[in-house]
């Protein structure tokens, strides 16, 4: 019996021996040799940035509004192994999809801080140029110009996606797709998107000049028929249906949403002055009416040593159904699609990490109605990153 049970215990050991030998040829496998001699303060980062804004805004038939806001973001990212990282944020706000701004009011009351990010990177050398996001992530589809015509720029997508980036060499191609969840309903069919996007970028004239152009398709599941996006009651412009199911009225989307994105940017240095020309425009199919939307601008200079200067000019018309306006900028119109206008904006580096900016929006919203609604907004801020 004792010599069984000391079998027993040696098999035990061997198997156990086994486990960890393995665990430890995984781990050098998928996680390298670097990353495991490294102390964890070499691995991780912090960064982070506060901004305080004054803001006022002229809607038509109301008292203009001042109000002062703050938007502060601390985020870790670490590094997990060589080909893997993960990234946690912390922002000031509510859970609105699209704003991380905290008013200052209600008495000198604590404010709320929420998750903003938190997300994973996967790459591999064996897949160059390949890499895996899941969670809550940054926004990983190209802007234009870094502007606003379908996702706001604090916009910030939950789910999965993989994308491909690869030089040829003048030329750069990228694609991206993914899925992405926006509503779990435990009684009824969740919400949730398809999305894929394709890019070229062209270098040219001595690397002076760079020319972008590309396209996307965003598929919306489960939408029309369903209560609008994060607020009920608040369809921010896209056309809804009124019910009464016998509690009470209650507003769903009136079309789905299918949009077919093409957008083109040129970037040319004049004397080291990079000058950007844009363009961006959607077409939703699933809506037979009111459904394209589109804009132009112009953005110069950059902000990145002290005393350098940024200067963007844009103009759009977004048609009620062309997007999802829970999603769309946030600051134009006050938020959502049927409006067209300006926005002007500039911004000064004043010292190391310190820049001052200035943005003015001159809107009109109601492209259908017969008295469109003058809208405008000035935002003042000073935004400081560490």
């Amino acid at each position: 019996m004792r010599t069984k049970n000391l079998e027993a215990n040696l098999a035990q050991r061997l198997m156990n021996g086994r486990t960890v030998i393995a665990v430890i040829l995984l781990s050098i496998a998928f996680g390298g040799s670097s990353t495991l001699a490294s102390t964890w303060w070499e691995t991780v980062k912090i960064k982070g940035d506060l901004r305080y804004r004054h803001e006022m805004i002229d809607k038509e038939e109301k008292d203009a509004r001042h109000r002062h806001r703050v938007r502060a973001r601390i985020g870790i990212y670490g590094t997990v192994s060589d080909y893997t990282t993960v990234g946690i944020q912390l922002a000031t706000g509510s859970n609105d999809p699209v704003s991380t701004n905290q008013t200052l009011d209600g008495a000198f009351s604590t404010k709320n801080v929420g998750l903003d990010l938190a997300f994973f990177e996967i790459t591999h050398p064996k897949l160059e140029g390949m890499k895996l996001q899941g969670g809550k992530f940054k926004n990983p589809f190209f802007k234009p110009g870094k502007s606003e015509l379908i996702w706001d720029s604090d916009w910030n997508p939950e789910g999965g996606m993989l994308s491909f980036a690869r030089d040829f060499e003048n030329v750069n191609l990228a694609f991206t797709g993914g899925g992405l969840w926006i509503d779990e309903r435990s009684s009824d069919d969740d919400s949730w998107m398809g999305a894929v996007q394709g890019i070229a970028k062209l270098k040219a004239n001595e690397a002076k000049t760079t020319i972008a152009v590309g396209g996307s398709f965003f598929r919306y599941s489960n939408t029309e028929g369903f209560s609008p996006f994060f607020e009920a009651d608040d369809p921010k412009g896209n056309s809804v249906i009124v019910i009464d199911d016998g509690d009470g009225e209650i507003k769903q989307y009136a079309n789905g949403y299918e949009i077919l994105e093409v957008f083109g940017e040129v970037t040319h240095k004049l004397d080291k002055i990079p000058v950007t020309v844009m363009f961006d425009y959607v077409n939703n199919s699933a809506a037979d009416s009111l459904n394209t939307g589109w804009l132009v601008g112009l953005r110069a200079g950059k902000t990145k040593k002290p005393g350098s200067w940024a200067f963007r000019y844009i103009y759009r018309e977004v048609e009620a159904d062309a997007v999802v306006g829970a999603f769309t900028d946030s600051d134009f119109r006050g938020g959502g699609t049927d409006a067209e206008g300006h926005e002007i904006g500039s911004a000064l580096q004043l010292a190391g990490n310190t820049t001052f900016n200035l943005s003015y929006f001159i809107n009109k919203i109601g492209l259908q109605t017969d008295k469109k609604a003058d809208f405008k907004r000035l935002q003042v801020d000073l935004q400081l990153k560490f």
